[in-house]
């Protein structure tokens, strides 16, 4: 693969939001491709891109598939081309993207074998080896198969054997579905010396003993396939109190959603193909013949587990601990002065031991908290159900939409209620999903309040691997909005806030003013300039503002991670706007922002992408960051990241992205905040290291 993924259709000045989701997925490839990376590494990598495209296939296909085979499906649809134009493209790239992940396989396993790690069947299986796997087949896979019925509903995203089989007298043939549970690994381990580590699929195993299961019967052919199902559909509108029956009712639905994805290994005859085809009614352009394992997402994150070789992967990274943070005065601590945090490079121990202190301390009379995604044994959920157990006012909003976590977090949110905490599962057609905590102590008869507010959700597992900054505070005002913010919640229509920016009803217009105010700003002679770090960007009018910003002369430096409509340098827009966007070790999810203000520059955090579905469709937090400590700290972070040119790509004129990778080794912004955070956010100006861009490349000077 080159240094540029693919560009945009030149018909519109805003590319498509699909396509640009794609080339997202086309840099995460890349990092599969990257010799630099540990090879093992580069195995995850290709996970992500598979569980990337997974979740697309789930939730964004079905618009595509619609809307090309609607009457009206001629008409123009964002970046300019027709809906079924985009239905087009999005197949042809969908199987590029496919068929680029099973060469990366074969490059990733061809290296592994030369590091003696061998996935059958490049090995044969000798005695022991035979022996071996009978026993595991037996023990710990037989009980667990399942040989489904004729009219039973195929579970989407689990590996199935779909069986041809002949009755031993008659000769009569029939299919059967044999579905292999999700619970079970998909490798395991046959090694017999350590020389070399031997593992083979759980399809294999199953595969070798099939007849087992069919012992009046002989075993024609199998092969081995999945399906993915649409998961996109909307709550059914309902009062406040209604919406954990709606979510429970829109699960069921999801279920038996319309297959959208058929895959089927290679070796499937087209024969038994065709009735997987006509069952779950998937024509060709929705069928993909697979070269290799299917579910390359679970197999290598399995093979990531199972090989214990650390020299294959990047080097252990231990979070710096704020001890400052970790002790019974942890309020008064806050009370003196504000701390910003940046996972992973911070352990979010912190934000665990406060809640966990507020549930402790005799004089918390109070803790409020929204949460979005939690950890399947959430630190997080213990500490607010032991809040609730002794005394205090727990008030949570547990948002019971968030795609995929639904049933967790309707567990999740029972839980608390049976611990006595206040829940509420959110609001019909608005997610809520800010990330905020205020917690009330009352000292000597006066009222005290700390409040946390994050880029990121309230989960120690994600907190570990994505990039998110977190502000403790108590500052007066930051800390009395973050009141008003719960009453608005709990429908108190009087609350108003001053510093905290909140969608749907303002960040939209506070963002557009903010911008506009730097186009003012260089227009009148005055300093500007605008550096925006985000995951995605896709609302219209946020970037005609951020053009029309550039053509005035604003420097604009946008570190977009995932999807970004804008290009750069296209006519009628700037060659000051300038797009970046970092895929490394870590997810970049931190949403952090900063305007230069005629030299009094504003720092802002939020949970917020630019968006429209943020902006106008979720509950979401902007904060300023007033410390000037913690100012330069987000700064600093904000500059380093323009300058990485080892991870950072910069999205060329045509919509392209250049990687640079440096001769000579340049600046890895994740591996410098890995190696002195302390440092970076010691509120000390980062060193000036200029960067240059040469036609439409960056380097360093």
């Amino acid at each position: 693969m080159g240094a540029k993924d693919q560009p945009k259709d030149s018909r519109d000045p805003f590319q498509n939001r699909e396509l640009s989701w794609m080339q997202f997925n086309r840099r995460v490839q890349m990092e599969a491709d990257q010799p630099k990376n540990p090879l093992l590494e580069r195995a995850k990598f290709l996970a992500i891109v598979t569980s990337n495209l997974d979740e697309f296939m789930q939730v964004r296909y079905v618009g595509a598939l619609t809307g090309a085979k609607e009457k009206k499906g001629d008409g123009p649809v964002q970046g300019g081309l027709s809906a079924k134009a985009l239905y087009k493209k999005l197949n042809k790239e969908i199987l590029s993207q496919n068929n680029m992940q099973y060469m990366l396989y074969e490059g990733i396993a061809g290296e592994l074998y030369l590091q003696g790690v061998q996935i059958y069947p490049v090995f044969p299986l000798n005695a022991e080896q035979t022996q071996k796997e009978k026993q595991l087949f037996d023990s710990a896979i037989r009980p667990f198969l399942k040989v489904l019925p004729q009219d039973a509903l195929v579970s989407q995203k689990q590996l199935h054997l779909c069986v041809r089989l002949e009755k031993n007298r008659s000769k009569k043939t029939r299919f059967a579905i044999v579905a292999l549970p999700a619970t079970l690994p998909r490798l395991y381990d046959l090694s017999v010396s350590k020389e070399k580590q031997c593992l083979i699929l759980l399809e294999d195993v199953v595969k070798h003993h099939l007849s087992r299961l069919f012992p009046k019967e002989t075993v024609v052919h199998c092969g081995v396939f999945r399906i993915l199902r649409n998961q996109n559909f909307p709550l059914a509108d309902c009062a406040p109190e209604a919406m954990e029956s709606a979510v429970r009712d829109m699960l069921a639905e999801r279920r038996a959603g319309k297959v959208m994805r058929l895959e089927a290994e290679e070796r499937m005859s087209e024969e038994m193909l065709n009735l997987l085809m006509k069952r779950f009614d998937v024509d060709m352009e929705r069928r993909y013949r697979v070269t290799g394992p299917l579910d390359l997402n679970k197999m290598m994150m399995n093979l990531y587990g199972q090989v214990k070789r650390p020299e294959l992967k990047y080097p252990p990274a231990q979070p710096l601990p704020v001890e400052e943070l970790m002790g019974e005065d942890v309020f008064q601590r806050i009370l003196q002065k504000d701390y910003l945090l940046y996972h992973p490079y911070h352990s979010f121990e912190p934000v665990v031991h406060l809640l966990r202190q507020a549930a402790a301390d005799p004089a918390v009379v109070s803790v409020q908290q929204t949460l979005y995604r939690v950890s399947g044994n959430s630190p997080i959920v213990a500490a607010l159900a032991e809040a609730a157990e002794k005394g205090k006012r727990v008030y949570v909003l547990f948002e019971c939409c968030a795609r995929f976590d639904e049933e967790n977090n309707l567990f999740w949110g029972e839980r608390l209620r049976r611990a006595g905490c206040q829940v509420f599962f959110g609001f019909p057609g608005l997610k809520c999903h800010s990330k905020i905590t205020l917690i009330e102590r009352e000292q000597d008869g006066k009222l005290e309040r700390v409040a946390h507010l994050g880029t990121g959700n309230y989960h120690d597992g994600t907190a570990k691997l994505y990039t998110d900054f977190g502000l403790l505070t108590a500052d007066e005002t930051l800390t009395s909005d973050a009141a008003a913010f719960f009453e608005r919640l709990r429908g108190v229509e009087s609350a108003v806030t001053q510093e905290l920016v909140k969608a749907p009803e303002q960040l939209q217009a506070t963002l557009l003013h903010l911008i506009e105010r730097e186009r003012e700003n260089a227009e009148a002679g005055h300093p500007s300039g605008i550096i925006a770090k985000m995951n995605s960007l896709c609302d219209t009018p946020i970037m005609e503002a951020l053009c029309a910003a550039g053509r005035a002369g604003v420097q604009v430096e946008l570190i977009v991670r995932g999807i970004c409509c804008l290009f750069p340098g296209k006519s009628g827009f700037s060659d000051n706007v300038h797009v970046h966007s970092i895929v490394g070790r870590h997810l970049e999810h931190a949403r952090a922002f900063r305007f230069e203000n005629a030299g009094d520059p504003e720092v802002y955090l939020s949970s917020a992408d630019w968006m429209p579905r943020n902006l106008y469709r979720r509950v979401e937090l902007m904060f300023p960051v007033k410390d000037e400590r913690c100012k330069k700290a987000v700064e600093n972070i904000l500059r380093l990241q323009l300058i990485d040119n080892e991870k950072g790509r910069i999205r060329l004129p045509d919509g392209a992205y250049a990687l640079n990778e440096p001769e000579n080794g340049g600046i890895n912004a994740q591996e410098r905040l890995l190696a002195d955070i302390e440092g970076i956010m010691s509120g000390a100006a980062l060193p000036a290291e200029p960067l240059e861009r040469v036609e439409g490349k960056a380097v360093m000077e």
